[in-house]
């Protein structure tokens, strides 16, 4: 979070999404692209 604050846009939300994605099945990464875009929904204020 600092380096947020280094480049002046601390106030930003931040999307998180869980890593590796490499090696993953396609059922984990279809799982965490739900969370993401719950998260983006969340974020927008939708």
């Amino acid at each position: 979070m600092s380096e947020l604050s280094a480049l002046g846009v601390s106030g930003l939300p931040l999307l998180v999404i869980e890593h590796p994605l490499g090696g993953e099945r396609p059922e984990s990464i279809a799982r965490r692209a739900r969370q993401a875009v719950e998260q983006l929904a969340s974020l927008i204020g939708r």
